[in-house]
């Protein structure tokens, strides 16, 4: 299967993506890097920088950082044939800029291509010390919800860096502490806790430290529950 791992820059989605293809050294796993702008920390069986390379878009076009990104997921649509690969475990590192796979039409498109080569799930990678008051946690995974909209597959919620911090409370914690509350922020921030049921966080809240190697194994778990009728996420 396929596994697409987004999330906000900083999350930690590299580091588990490296955890991840550690934890599965024993399978067939292939790791693939679809951000143009960086190296990746591991060794890449497909990179998108042996074709597009943000920095040399910058230089020949003249753009700054932000249009070289948009124009090198562009050009990245004309080489995702050559980036999908088979695999018991294909592993999609995407930029650190989310914004560029869930609003760009080339970053939607090049998922819709990689979700028709097979099963294919998301990983959406949190930073567990962002999500430390209600109003990040909402907002967040408000973004979760927008990422399943926009790229139409499954989507795991995963709290990474949990050896700094710990998620302190529950989806149902959340709606509590904010119908307590009073004022346009308030009434804003119950608006976006419907968005909170169509996540996985609403069953399960999922913990790791990628970088210790720690909880991958439940996130293992929660991608085949994707696919079968086994656990409550699916």
């Amino acid at each position: 299967m396929n596994v697409i791992v987004l999330g906000p820059a900083g999350s930690g989605k590299s580091t588990l993506v490296s955890a991840l293809s550690n934890h599965l050294r024993d399978a067939d796993v292939k790791v693939i890097n679809l951000d143009p702008a960086s190296p990746p920390p591991y060794r890449a069986d497909r990179d998108v920088r042996d074709f597009v390379r943000a920095e040399e878009i910058m230089r020949k076009e003249g753009l700054g950082i932000n249009g070289a990104l948009i124009r090198s997921m562009d050009l990245t649509l004309s080489y995702v044939d050559e980036l999908i690969v088979k695999a018991d475990y294909a592993i999609y590192d995407t930029p650190g800029q989310m914004e560029l796979f869930i609003y760009l039409n080339s970053g939607v498109e090049i998922a819709k291509r990689i979700a028709d080569s097979d099963y294919t799930v998301g990983i959406f990678v949190v930073d567990s010390a962002v999500a430390s008051t209600p109003e990040n946690f909402v907002s967040i995974l408000a973004q979760n919800a927008v990422v399943s909209l926009r790229m139409d597959i499954p989507v795991i919620t995963v709290f990474n860096k949990a050896d700094v911090c710990r998620v302190p409370f529950s989806v149902e914690d959340v709606k509590k502490e904010l119908e307590r509350r009073e004022g346009v922020l308030a009434e804003l921030m119950e608006g976006l806790v419907d968005f909170l049921e169509v996540t996985t966080a609403k069953y399960r809240i999922i913990e790791v430290s990628a970088l210790k190697g720690e909880g991958i194994e439940d996130v293992l778990s929660a991608i085949n529950e994707a696919f079968c009728s086994c656990g409550d996420l699916s």
